[in-house]
């Protein structure tokens, strides 16, 4: 086993301060709300902010496609890569920012090693707090993983994706028959 920060270039969080809302700005501030299993879905209420408030943040965040964003607080564990290579968002502190040595630890793997129920469950056990539970950014810095030869993770990622495509579009599938169940209806 190895830590989690040994395969990272860089792993930290989205912004802890206070940042002002621009109501006609062209770019979001999102928190893990915003990560879901579809992807990052960015909602017609979610803040807006200026592209000086965008700008500060993201000097320090360089969230880019790639990287990995991971809750440390709510539902802490939901993850998802960054597919965009456009980003107009970045993100409250409530979400970690994970980037990959993409020679040594490929991002897909590490998602699909994170959404596993058995690191999910040790995320949960090593999150701490009272009132609200948080999995702090040193205690993922320190995170115990396995990481095999990158060949391994590319056929592992391959498998993996593959049963996703197919679970999405046997979704939309199901989707598309449940709306013309309820036009006969």
């Amino acid at each position: 086993m190895s830590k989690l920060k040994e395969y990272c270039i860089n792993i930290t969080d989205g912004e802890h301060g206070s940042v002002k809302e621009d109501l006609s700005g062209e770019y979001y501030f999102l928190n893990n709300n915003n990560i879901t299993s579809n992807g990052i879905i960015i909602k017609p209420d979610d803040r807006r902010i200026s592209i000086t408030e965008f700008d500060r943040i993201h000097k320090r965040t360089k969230l880019a496609a790639g990287d990995i964003v991971i809750a440390t607080c709510g539902t802490i564990g939901k993850c998802q890569v960054i597919r965009d290579e456009k980003i107009n968002f970045d993100f409250s502190r409530s979400v970690g920012i994970i980037k990959c040595d993409s020679s040594r630890l490929l991002p897909d793997f590490l998602y699909y090693y994170l959404i596993t129920p058995h690191t999910q469950s040790r995320i949960k056990k090593i999150s701490e707090g009272g009132v609200q539970k948080h999995f702090y950014i040193g205690a993922m810095q320190e995170f115990d993983i396995e990481v095999p030869p990158i060949d391994i993770q590319r056929k592992i990622i391959a498998v993996l994706s593959a049963i996703d495509k197919k679970i999405q579009c046997n979704n939309k599938i199901n989707d598309n028959l449940s709306y013309q169940s309820d036009m006969v209806a």
